[in-house]
């Protein structure tokens, strides 16, 4: 059944650099009542590095997908690839799921899913019964907040860098392997979406 199961079943999974993840995770659990994380980043980092956040540890599944990038029913996407040439992608992604939409459905596809709409869109945002009270009263409400890549740079000083580096190293062979993204440059395409 279970062979089955993997037949039938595509899976499409997202990955993305991982210090950009570390510091959107970050204000995830600052703004979100299921943590309610109340330190700084530098503390957040420590926690981080020792796989204590909720749904650690990062390498371990990662190396999961990694692993079965190779499979037919398994589409292995970067987050930084979707930011620099998203109509490839999206391409890629119909390829994928044989869904045989034109270049304009994909167009609308890629306006639909543009960080300045999904920000502002209710069925992808929690309501206010799930943000915690620190984050209601400085007005922050941001599940989606910038979607961009290289934010890390205005969190990490050197020591923190040298922290992750080390944690980096915990990867192994995954880390090493995966062609992580730190700065990208955003494709025209990419650029009108987002400023919609």
């Amino acid at each position: 059944m279970k062979h089955l199961f993997c037949l039938l079943l595509k899976v499409v999974y997202v990955a993305r650099n991982p210090r950009d993840v570390c510091v959107s995770y970050y204000h995830h659990q600052k703004s979100l009542k299921v943590a309610e994380f109340i330190g700084d980043f530098p503390d957040f980092v420590d926690l981080w590095c020792r796989d204590l956040c909720l749904q650690a540890p990062y390498w371990d599944h990662l190396k999961e997908a990694w692993e079965r990038r190779q499979h037919p029913n398994f589409l292995f996407l970067f987050y930084e690839d979707m930011k620099e040439n998203l109509m490839k992608e999206l391409k890629r992604l119909d390829a994928f799921l044989g869904t045989g939409l034109t270049e304009d459905q994909l167009r609308q596809v890629a306006e639909h899913t543009g960080i300045s709409h999904m920000k502002n869109r209710s069925s992808v945002n929690p309501g206010s019964s799930s943000y915690s009270e620190q984050a209601l009263k400085e007005g922050r409400r941001d599940f989606i907040r910038k979607g961009t890549t290289g934010d890390w740079t205005n969190y990490f000083n050197p020591e923190l860098e040298a922290k992750f580096e080390v944690w980096m190293k915990k990867g192994g062979e995954v880390a090493e392997e995966i062609p992580f993204k730190y700065q990208i440059q955003q494709t025209e395409t990419t650029e009108l979406v987002e400023c919609k």
